[in-house]
């Protein structure tokens, strides 16, 4: 499947990424060149999110599979811990303009990362919820991924750029 040929594409980068600028904590980009090989990374999987997203909404509103919207939410839960890998210190609107990254993500580290974690939970109860079929529990489990996972952190740690 092309999603999970993506996803397992940008997981490795994303965890080449991780290994480089070191496991714990935060990170701190060395150059602006790092700085922006990580955002494109970052942007890569968070386009993947999206995609998967898309899939699920799909799924929502009466197209796709079942199998394809299990493996979006899937997607979405196996690529959350990587999430704050994917930022390290240094690589914000500060040091890059085309950054959609808040100042906040690093001032408030460990609800970013709490932010991250609740996401892959959100998306693993969507998980479940396909499993069992129940179309109440799958629209319920959807929204929450959507308005607690997705845009919990959208709303407070990104500033959307125009274009």
């Amino acid at each position: 499947m092309r999603l999970s040929r993506t996803l397992n594409w940008t997981m490795g980068a994303g965890l080449a990424a991780f290994v480089a600028l070191g496991a714990s904590g935060q990170g701190q980009v060395a150059s602006e060149e790092e700085a922006r090989q990580v955002a494109e990374e970052r942007s890569r999987t968070m386009k993947t999110l999206g995609r998967s997203m898309r899939t699920l909404k799909g799924f929502a509103g009466g197209r796709g599979t079942a199998e394809e919207a299990s493996a979006a939410a899937a997607a979405i839960a196996d690529a959350a811990p990587t999430i704050p890998s994917l930022f390290p210190a240094g690589s914000g609107m500060a040091a890059l303009p085309d950054s959609e990254s808040k100042d906040a993500i690093w001032e408030e580290w460990d609800e970013f990362v709490a932010g991250a974690d609740r996401l892959g939970e959100k998306a693993a109860a969507l998980q479940s919820a396909l499993a069992s079929g129940d179309s109440d529990r799958i629209g319920a489990a959807f929204g929450d991924l959507g308005k607690n996972g997705c845009g919990g952190c959208h709303r407070r740690f990104r500033e959307k750029r125009d274009g």
